[in-house]
């Protein structure tokens, strides 16, 4: 009888043991696996794109308005941003003669504007106008150098020029 007690005692003990055991497997297993699954999904992920290519990039608000639109379309690379009505109200750009162009505009191009730019010669030129089929002023500095004031008619045609 004796020996059965100890068998008994010896085979709760196992078992509290096994119980033990088991409960730390299933602890390891909770934390492990899911940390395997991340690290394989993560490995299987596409790596970090370094640049993003595109003709037309368009930034827009909550409401989906253009806000700033970047272009590298042939003739027209510009950045403009945009007011929320959809106005250009600041420009960034390329012109035709391929000489850099910076604008700032009130209600876009309809009424004042002003424009920093280097002119036909490559030398700096501010251009100030309330719109088209108004006056405007320009001031450069013209390749012999000096300051150069002209006033413009509303067809653009030189009216004054100062010297």
């Amino acid at each position: 009888m004796c020996d059965e007690v100890a068998f008994q005692a010896e085979t709760r003990d196992r078992l509290v043991r096994l119980e033990r055991e088991v409960r730390r497997w299933r602890l390891a297993a909770l934390v492990i696996l899911p940390m395997a699954c991340v690290l394989f999904l993560g490995a299987m992920a596409a790596p970090a794109v370094d640049e993003l290519r595109t003709h037309t990039l368009r930034i827009v608000d909550k409401a989906g308005t253009d806000r700033l639109v970047l272009t590298a379309e042939p003739g027209v690379p510009d950045m403009t941003f945009l007011d929320p009505t959809g106005k250009s109200r600041l420009m960034l750009d390329i012109a035709d003669d391929k000489s850099p162009v910076f604008s700032i505009s009130d209600q876009g191009h309809e009424s004042g504007r002003m424009v920093f730019s280097l002119g036909n010669t490559g030398l700096p030129e501010l251009h100030l106008s309330a719109g088209p089929s108004k006056r405007s002023v320009t001031l450069g500095i013209p390749s012999a150098g000096g300051a150069v004031l002209r006033v413009l008619d509303e067809q653009g045609k030189l009216l004054m020029r100062v010297p």
